[in-house]
C-alpha cells in the first residue's frame, strides 16, 4: 500500500483571469501538483486550494500561476498550518 505524504499546509487563492484566456488558465493551474480549483461567479474568478507540505511550495506555486499567461491576478486569501 502508498501512502502519500503529509500535507501541513493548506491555502485559497482567488485568481482572476482574462475572459479570452480563462479556458487556458483554468487547464494549466489544474496540471499544478496539490492543487483543486473551484470556479464560480463572476465568470473569470475562480478560488485554488493548495495543500502542500512546505511554506515555499506554497510561494513557488502562486508564482507559478501569477506567470501564466492571461492571469490578472492571484491572491492568497487564507492560509492554515496544521503542526
Amino acid at each position: 500500500m502508498t501512502h502519500s505524504p503529509p500535507r501541513d499546509h493548506v491555502t485559497s487563492l482567488v485568481v482572476h483571469a482574462s475572459a479570452a484566456a480563462l479556458q487556458d488558465v483554468l487547464a494549466r493551474v489544474r496540471r499544478l501538483p496539490a492543487t483543486e480549483v473551484h470556479t464560480g461567479e463572476p465568470p473569470g474568478k475562480f478560488i485554488v486550494v493548495l495543500e502542500t507540505e512546505t511554506e515555499q511550495q506554497i510561494l513557488q506555486t502562486i508564482d507559478r500561476i501569477r506567470d501564466i499567461d492571461g492571469v490578472l491576478s492571484a491572491a492568497m486569501v487564507y492560509h492554515h498550518v496544521d503542526p
